[in-house]
């Protein structure tokens, strides 16, 4: 429920958020263990459920892939809608072709790397840099494939009216606001 985007959906909706489950785990495994359970068991009912996501349902949403692989298990039936994710407009916002060798990564899994898995002559796109604590940690483990004023750019809002993209040397990543 605290997701910008919440503001934008129809008034009278019945919704349920997962807020709760992301505040009292210790680990986003647990997190998305816990929803696509969860969600898996609604969808067993004669109503079914809708499990809506921001953007599109297979990028950046280990839940929906944990949900695909119980559904298919299960035998119940999962219908997805797809949707525009934060790298169409992040491409806009860098005007990258994503067929020119574009690698997209997720920030946290990185954190416990020594070395990143990146090709340093492709551009590469990397995403949940949600605080100054991972963009710090990520900084680190960048610094040991590119130099310190290696040219990074910082995207807040891809593709929203509020979107801000931030040229820097990638030593500076941690020390701009992250939202």
């Amino acid at each position: 429920l605290r997701h910008p985007v919440v503001k934008d959906l129809p008034q009278g909706l019945a919704l349920h958020s997962f807020d709760k489950v992301y505040e009292r785990a210790e680990r986003f495994s647990d997190v998305y263990r816990e929803i696509a359970a969860r969600v898996l068991e609604l969808g067993r009912r004669e109503d079914g459920v809708v499990y809506a996501v921001p953007g599109h349902p297979l990028v950046g949403e280990s839940t929906v892939t944990r949900l695909l692989a119980a559904a298919e298990e299960s035998g119940v039936d999962v219908h997805v809608i797809n949707g525009l994710s934060f790298v169409e407009p992040s491409l806009t916002a860098l005007k990258l072709d994503a067929l020119d060798g574009l690698q997209i990564l997720d920030a946290l899994d990185f954190l416990s790397l020594n070395h990143p898995p990146l090709n340093p002559d492709q551009p590469a796109l990397i995403a949940q840099v949600y605080s100054r604590a991972v963009a710090s940690e990520l900084k680190l483990v960048l610094m040991n494939q590119y130099g310190d004023d290696h040219p990074t750019a910082l995207i807040d809002g891809a593709g929203t009216p509020a979107e801000e993209v931030r040229h820097m040397p990638l030593f500076e990543i941690d020390r701009h606001p992250v939202s």
